[in-house]
């Protein structure tokens, strides 16, 4: 089951998952409640929870996901890495916690870990997750050297979010967003907002909308 409040997000990672072995995608929503109430009727072996629902946060949806069915694997979804986010996850009982930048692969190996585990919990603590997701971010941006606040202003760029509507999504100020967008411009070599979500989608940074993806399959 996929909890996310972004469609492309969401859409992107069914087809993902369609392509991954003994991996069944039997939902995707966007908010806590409607995950709730799926999870009610499918019942999931495992949960992919985005970190910012616009209802429920991630920890939250996770002990409540966890009261309905023990033995749900929860794993945390999110642009955002910080130990104290990390940790927060872990206490609330989530079986791992995957940055959107580690990518496609690194999130793979979490769902066959969680399945050849048979609902044990993680023994990696806060600060030893957070080092190998910075690890493995580093690694699949090279010298774009990404961070998740900046890979979440994109998507929110790509949504067509102004400015101050990323701000307050983000809980940041209006002029942090302009100076992520400024330095993302000059790291990818944009001149409009425009190409820069042209250029990041085309660069694997952030997933493609669902018209792009749809039209690069069909050529």
């Amino acid at each position: 089951m996929i909890v996310d409040d972004h469609e492309v997000v969401r859409e992107g990672l069914m087809a993902t998952l369609a392509s991954v072995e003994g991996v069944t995608v039997v939902g995707a929503v966007a908010t806590g409640r409607a995950a709730l109430e799926l999870a009610r009727r499918v019942a999931p072996d495992v949960a992919l929870v985005d970190l910012r629902l616009p209802d429920l946060s991630g920890d939250e949806l996770c002990r409540e996901l966890l009261a309905l069915s023990p033995s749900i694997s929860v794993v945390i979804l999110s642009s955002y890495l910080s130990e104290e986010t990390v940790r927060s996850s872990l206490r609330a009982g989530a079986s791992a916690y995957v940055t959107k930048s580690a990518g496609v692969p690194k999130l793979r190996e979490v769902l066959v870990e969680l399945r050849n585990a048979r609902g044990e919990r993680p023994v990696q603590t806060a600060p030893q997750l957070v080092k190998e997701l910075d690890r493995l971010v580093a690694e699949r941006q090279g010298t774009l050297r990404i961070t998740p606040q900046q890979e979440r202003v994109l998507e929110l760029t790509a949504e067509g979010l102004t400015n101050r509507a990323i701000a307050a999504r983000l809980f940041i100020s209006e002029s942090t967003v302009r100076f992520h967008v400024q330095k993302l411009k000059g790291r990818i070599g944009a001149r409009t907002r425009a190409e820069l979500v042209a250029k990041a989608m085309r660069l694997g940074v952030i997933p493609p909308a669902p018209e792009a993806a749809t039209a690069t399959s069909a050529q």
